[in-house]
């Protein structure tokens, strides 16, 4: 049992996928813990809410923390899983280096480069949160306080969904073996690299998505589960135009049945 423990640890796949899946555990047990719905009025509960959520000024260091950590948990959550299969190709390319007696970077760090990419994201959401605070365009349960911007967010959301451009990033995304061929380095700079160009075409792929989070409320685990399990089989199935368009579809016939209940 030792010799295979050792085995397990100093095994790269191994190590990466045991980071992997403790990250994104942690993630929701945290989005679990602060959230309403879930984290009940216990003790326990109650203090990490207080000192994990915002006050009322939604520009303070505190509100803007608050709400960053929010969304990078979110992030974690949500859009990591849908990294499985980048990490995935990366890994098989490396133990084929390693077999050829070539030095090949650990996975971590294309995983780091690629969290980058959305962690900048995360710190984008949050200001674009504190300003619709600031407007007093967010409820209570943070969502959008306007039909009109709830439909206008769903819109834009659908119309994505068929975008040339999402599906060339979803393409490069779900497919990354020919970029990591043709940019292949071994170095931990050139490594890092290409985790940050995969996490730009992630986010260009998913921001429109993630941004429904504004309508179905920000601290909605159900939401925050259905999203996510779209953007995996989005980047898993072997054709996902179906399932984006299937899901653009909903997102306009919604976005259009709000403007027709409660109009602009």
């Amino acid at each position: 049992m030792a010799t295979a423990l050792r085995q397990a640890v100093s095994s790269p796949r191994a190590v990466m996928w045991t980071c992997f899946g403790i990250i994104v555990l942690g993630a929701w047990g945290y989005l679990a813990a602060v959230s309403p719905q879930t984290a009940g009025d216990s003790l326990a509960a109650d203090l990490l809410r207080s000192l994990c959520l915002a006050d009322d000024d939604p520009w303070s260091r505190r509100s803007l923390t608050a709400a960053f950590v929010m969304w990078s948990a979110m992030i974690l959550a949500m859009m990591l899983p849908t990294a499985a299969p980048m990490m995935s190709t990366y890994m098989d390319i490396a133990e084929a280096a390693r077999e050829k007696s070539m030095y090949a970077v650990s996975p971590l760090v294309l995983g780091a480069g690629y969290l980058s990419v959305w962690i900048m994201f995360s710190v984008a959401a949050a200001v674009l949160q504190a300003w619709l605070q600031s407007k007093a365009m967010l409820t209570a349960d943070e969502t959008l306080a306007r039909p009109g911007v709830a439909a206008a967010v769903l819109i834009i959301a659908g119309a994505y969904q068929f975008a040339p451009l999402k599906h060339a990033c979803l393409n490069k995304c779900a497919h990354p073996m020919p970029y990591f061929l043709g940019n292949w380095r071994d170095t931990v700079p050139g490594v890092f690299k290409i985790g940050l160009a995969q996490g730009g075409y992630c986010v260009a792929c998913c921001w429109a998505l993630m941004l429904v989070m504004f309508v179905t409320g920000l601290m909605n685990l159900f939401w925050m589960a259905v999203i996510g399990i779209v953007m995996i089989i989005e980047k898993t199935v072997a054709e996902p135009k179906p399932w984006s368009y299937g899901a653009g579809a909903i997102l306009l016939i919604t976005g259009a049945a709000i403007i027709a209940r409660f109009g602009l």
